[in-house]
């Protein structure tokens, strides 16, 4: 287990307490407060980030963002060889279907946000750039689905024993509809409040053959991947920000879409268009 470093984390805790209101300075005392933090020690972890340029003072004595964590995030970014290529048909692909697409990719058992593109018209779920999420089930079919026998034994093994015999069977059904089509689904219906959170996905992977093409539904997501030469999933792009409902046929539509944009990009990249299938 990692060692605890307080000073380590407090300052941690301001960079992403500030990250979390991008736009917005705060005071000292706010700083305080927010993360239950005395002055003095705060006083001392604004000043060294500050004078290390992680930090901007304003005339105001309030504190933002500073252009140190450039260099940063930019050498993070400069390791996906195919986010460049990712971010020019995002934000044509985002203009064209006027919902928000986002780029991400799998770190350790995260799946990580790398850039997002917004859209005036889209609505619903918000997520930003360096957002982490579990990749444990029913989340991130669209990077499991072609990850092999081992890579879904590991997705899977986070639910047992929760996960019944029929739930992996389910889970498992699911990830082959995936990789027959090509992107994944993701449905749910968002709560009424300023989080952005959704129920338990509404409509499975697994079952979306059986809609009706007049058929309203709940969707929360359409996620296509960038493969590689080695057939590894290096990106996903995925589709946010639907209405509440959709048509069950324009599912299909956006599907084949984004998966043609996701296909450019690894050609773009890689020279290489083609998704494996796997035999699991």
């Amino acid at each position: 287990m990692a060692r605890n470093v307080p000073a380590v984390e407090r300052a941690l805790d301001v960079l992403e307490l500030l990250a979390a209101r991008p736009g917005e300075a705060l005071s000292l005392s706010e700083i305080a407060r927010r993360l239950n933090l005395n002055k003095a020690s705060g006083h001392a972890i604004v000043t060294l980030l500050s004078d290390r340029g992680y930090l901007i003072r304003d005339h105001e004595k309030s504190y933002s963002l500073g252009p140190s964590l450039l260099p940063l995030a930019t050498t993070y970014l400069d390791e996906h060889d195919a986010l460049p290529h990712a971010r020019a048909e995002m934000n044509k692909l985002s203009r064209e279907l006027e919902l928000d697409c986002v780029a991400s990719t799998v770190v350790g058992d995260e799946i990580v946000v790398l850039a997002r593109v917004n859209s005036p018209a889209s609505v619903g779920v918000h997520v930003r750039a360096g957002s982490r999420f579990p990749l444990v089930p029913p989340v991130g079919t669209v990077f499991v689905a072609w990850a092999g026998q081992e890579g879904i034994r590991r997705w899977l093994a986070a639910v047992v024993p929760s996960a019944s015999g029929p739930d992996q069977a389910r889970y498992t059904d699911a990830l082959a509809r995936v990789r027959e089509r090509g992107y994944a689904v993701g449905g749910g219906r968002r709560r009424n409040d300023d989080t952005g959170a959704v129920t338990p996905p509404a409509v499975e992977d697994s079952l979306l053959a059986e809609l009706e093409d007049a058929q309203r539904v709940p969707i929360i997501h359409i996620a296509a991947p960038v493969i590689d030469p080695q057939g590894t999933v290096r990106l996903a792009l995925t589709l946010v920000g639907f209405p509440e409902q959709i048509q069950a046929i324009d599912i299909p539509r956006l599907g084949r879409r984004l998966l043609a944009v996701t296909t450019a990009v690894s050609r773009a990249t890689w020279g290489t268009s083609e998704t494996p299938a796997w035999a699991v």
